[in-house]
């Protein structure tokens, strides 16, 4: 059991004594003013007043803010980070301070407001009024300008501790408060917030020219209390959505659902006007997933829905895939409403997404981690749930097999990499609560949660989850609440367990070794279990065995590994030779499995013949990790996909394969390898892009084919397709699939393409098609265009994230690292600028998409020597360079040994 001791709880004591004695603080939200304020503050209440004027750049409130106060408390912090927010402090303002009715003033120091005059013990009501910046890009109240119709569409994003750039408020995760809000816009837009509306009053006054300006003032109801990064609003002309919008058909289900779940909130759709009639086509669909989803999640948490109602509010060029704030989730538009035709997979990563979000509003929303160090807490979750979630609603897909190829391979991607970081991540201030996000607490910890509930038993672990719940219910908690209860329902110690996988970076390497003897018995069967990172890790973990038979059933045998070094497996002694040997089965484990040198052989010329689709999908994933470890040629996994990869019959799979296929071709193969394979692979994946069996499987090999057609006739084929002389059967060829070959023509320098460009850009004017069109035109094989794109990424502060995005990759192709090498350098010196002024997962997109671009010595050299001559480097991003640079070293490494 985890719990403080008397020592480390004095050190707390004494910390939080020094706060009060502070005059001076931290910028950010440090840690230590955070367990201060936790112990002093309480019942914290919020009333907003906020005015979003039609072209605004100024977000115009007031607010009131009830706190109180216990004996010891003498002053009230606010966080107030005016120098963070966009536009900068010329902007941002905070007057008319008053406190318990009284005018004040305010001392500012290093992103705070500190009050002492007139503040007195028990409650405190603190009023002023406050300006912060509305913009396109950096802030966190974005507009966004919708070209298609004019619309003006303005919407807040606050995690991790963004809300103090808009508003004086407290910060931290672990003050959870109830928000009142009051909003004036025009009379035309809705505005979505995470209660519903009390009361609204429509007013007319006149403007410049006697023209007649006509806006709406609402009231919304308090919130339950949540904490400020989950706070939020939406505002504009949105279209609004209700069940009762679906078909008749979908109606009785979605009523039969509700009555099953004995709900009575209301769930709703925003979208913009100008995708109203893309929306319709799904409407039926996104309720009926959302109400069995949230009737499954509350019958598994037997707990009913936390909150009043249940909105999704779908934002174009949204930074995230979603954003869970309570009773308000925000979703990224082309994430619901597909650019493309969908396969399976793209139907499946739409589920995803709204479930993951979805299972937020109890483990995040409900239940709020206390810090962002337990990050994982809701993350984690948050995915693992949205796979259970899909296990029992979406039965046509394996989803334990499709959470093994989405969801595993980023996990596995970080923790093999000196960037890695344990699940845990001490955050010592919230300005760094940006670098707990990434593969490992989306990624790591939802796999980590699979073999928890496969370690401890699923009832167990559910009826730990529930407890876990229940008792921190619209508050606070850690990762050892919940490890407390595993404990109570397990009834045994598993500190050591919980610290090896919560605690500990990196992850095992598993292999099997075993033998025969005469007899064709085993004598001896071992499994051996290493650090990836060779830093003496081990973790407790439970799998399933694998001894395969051809002519008859396979056995499985359950095994426990206590950590590093061998277990030796006794229930195998004596069983007859296998055919090859996995030790994975099922993918309950946690780490690389790479089959033993007689499996590999055998698995590498009978794979096809493998009647389990998981199973396969398990075999295709080890082969692939025997490549990056350079213990399989590259060429070799090429020859196996060219094969075999026709007998899969689902997108996902195939999607996997052909995506490994391409980092192969493009990357490990040298460029006399390349040609001499690209004529039959290109045949291969045209024959089932024009063939394969379903829609799904056809694009899925449309869009593989894009990315390796490399030969005059290749490319002839994509430009074919573009004429529309070439239909792929089944498919509707759209402007992304447009642009999409053509960004793939511009990188191999297609002299048709830059015409191409200008035709597709021409006739797709929609805010779509202008991002379409920026991020196409950064492949272009030429020195002038390189420079250009760079030096807007470096200077034009109206360039939205969301272009940069797009554009980084075909930027930085992998064809083009010639071009791209002298841009290494500089993007790597901004990394400081950039960790300060954009979002969360930016840093991670940027340096994927910069060092992603490279495979050569060269570019090693350049990494080494940005570490070596910063090493002022913070932490943070040294480990994200670590990480990201990974896959550069792999790549050389890899064409090293097998490229000649």
């Amino acid at each position: 059991m985890l719990r403080l001791t008397l020592a480390v709880f004095f050190l707390i004591a004494c910390s939080m004594m020094s706060v009060a004695e502070q005059n001076d603080f931290a910028s950010g939200v440090p840690r230590d003013l955070a367990r201060w304020r936790a112990a002093h503050y309480s019942d914290v209440h919020y009333a907003l007043s906020v005015k979003v004027g039609a072209g605004a750049s100024l977000l115009i409130g007031t607010e009131e803010i009830r706190v109180t106060l216990d004996d010891t408390a003498d002053r009230i912090i606010l966080d107030w980070r005016a120098s963070s927010a966009a536009q900068g402090e010329a902007q941002a303002n905070v007057q008319d301070i008053e406190i318990n009715g009284r005018k004040t003033e305010a001392r500012a120091a290093n992103d705070h407001l500190i009050l002492v005059d007139g503040v007195m013990k028990g409650e405190n009501v603190i009023r002023l009024h406050f300006t912060s910046p509305i913009a396109t890009s950096g802030s966190a109240v974005t507009r966004y300008m919708d070209r298609e119709d004019n619309s003006e569409y303005v919407y807040t994003l606050f995690v991790p501790s963004d809300a103090s750039t808009a508003f004086p408020c407290f910060d931290q995760p672990d003050l959870k408060a109830r928000f009142q809000l009051q909003t004036e816009t025009p009379e035309t837009w809705k505005v979505v917030t995470n209660t519903s509306i009390r009361d609204e009053f429509h007013t007319a006054s006149r403007g410049a020219n006697n023209s007649v300006n006509r806006i709406v003032q609402r009231s919304f109801r308090e919130t339950q209390p949540i904490s400020t990064y989950l706070f939020a609003f939406a505002a504009g002309p949105f279209a609004e959505f209700h069940e009762e919008d679906a078909t008749a058909q979908e109606r009785e289900r979605l009523l039969q659902a509700t009555r099953q779940q004995q709900a009575t909130f209301p769930i709703r759709i925003f979208v913009r006007k100008s995708q109203i009639e893309k929306a319709k086509k799904e409407l039926s669909e996104l309720f009926r997933m959302t109400r069995a989803d949230l009737a499954f999640l509350a019958k598994y948490f037997d707990f009913k829905f936390p909150f009043t109602k249940y909105d999704q509010v779908l934002i174009p060029e949204f930074a995230y895939g979603g954003m869970e704030h309570a009773g308000a989730t925000f979703l990224r538009e082309d994430r619901i409403l597909f650019p493309t035709d969908p396969t399976s997979s793209d139907l499946i990563n739409r589920a995803e997404v709204m479930f993951h979000e979805a299972a937020h509003q109890w483990f995040g929303d409900l239940v709020t981690m206390r810090w962002f160090d337990d990050l994982w807490l809701k993350e984690g979750f948050a995915t693992f749930m949205a796979y259970k979630a899909m296990e029992q609603l979406m039965p046509q897909y394996n989803a334990w097999k499709v959470f093994y190829q989405k969801t595993k391979p980023g996990a596995y991607e970080t923790d093999a990499t000196k960037g890695t970081t344990p699940i845990f991540q001490e955050i010592g201030n919230l300005s760094a609560a940006k670098s707990a996000y990434g593969n490992i607490v989306y990624r790591k910890a939802p796999s980590m949660l699979r073999q928890a509930e496969f370690f401890l038993g699923p009832a167990q672990f559910q009826r730990a989850v529930r407890m876990f719940l229940r008792e921190h219910a619209y508050a606070n908690a850690e990762w050892a609440d919940l490890v407390h209860d595993f404990e109570r329902v397990a009834g045994r110690r598993l500190d050591e367990w919980a610290n090896a996988w919560v605690k500990r970076r990196g992850m095992a390497d598993a292999r099997v070794e075993w033998s025969t003897d005469s007899a064709g018995r085993i004598n001896r069967f071992v499994l051996k279990q290493s650090d990836v990172l060779q830093e003496g890790g081990g973790w407790p973990m439970r799998v399933k065995v694998l001894l395969a038979h051809s002519e008859s059933a396979p056995e499985v045998l359950t095994v426990t590994m206590n950590g590093a070094g061998e277990t030796i497996v006794a229930q195998a002694m004596g069983k007859r030779r296998p055919d090859f040997v996995f030790a994975n089965y099922e993918d309950y484990g946690y780490g690389r499995f790479l089959l033993d040198e007689k499996s590999r052989d055998y698995v590498l010329n009978h794979l096809g013949a493998l009647q389990d689709d998981f199973l396969r999908a398990l075999l295709w994933g080890s082969l692939w990790d025997s490549v990056r470890e350079a213990e399989l040629a590259p060429a070799d996994y090429i020859e196996l996909a060219i094969k075999q990869v026709e007998r899969e019959r689902d997108d996902v799979t195939v999607q996997s394969i052909t995506g490994r296929v391409r980092v192969a071709f493009n990357y490990y193969l040298s460029d006399a390898q390349r040609q001499q394979v690209a004529p039959r692979l290109e045949r291969l994946i045209f024959d089932r892009m024009m063939n394969a069996e379903t829609p799904g499987l056809r694009i899925t090999y449309f869009r593989a084919y894009q990315s390796i057609a490399m030969t005059d006739e290749g490319r002839a084929n994509l430009k074919k397709i573009l004429r529309g002389e070439l239909i792929v059967p089944g498919m509707t060829l759209r402007s992304r699939d447009r642009f999409d070959i053509i960004t793939a023509l511009l990188a191999r320098d297609d002299r048709d393409a830059p015409s191409l460009l200008e035709q597709q850009s021409a006739a797709d004017v929609t805010d779509d098609g202008r991002r379409y069109t920026y991020a196409a035109g950064a492949a272009r094989r030429d020195a002038e265009t390189k420079k250009k794109y760079f030096d807007a990424y470096m200077h034009d502060q109206q360039l939205p994230e969301s272009w940069i995005e797009a554009s980084a990759p075909p930027f930085n192709m992998i064809l083009q690292s010639d071009l791209t090498l002298p841009y290494l350098a500089p993007a790597l010196e901004m990394l400081p600028t950039l960790k300060r002024t954009r979002k969360i997962f930016f840093i991670n997109n940027w340096l994927g998409a910069f060092l992603g671009g490279q495979c050569s010595n060269d570019a090693l050299t350049t990494v080494q020597n940005f570490l070596e001559r910063t090493p002022a480097l913070d932490r943070d991003l040294r480990l994200k360079v670590l990480e990201n640079v990974a896959p550069l070293e792999r790549c050389v490494r890899i064409r090293t040994k097998y490229a000649g």
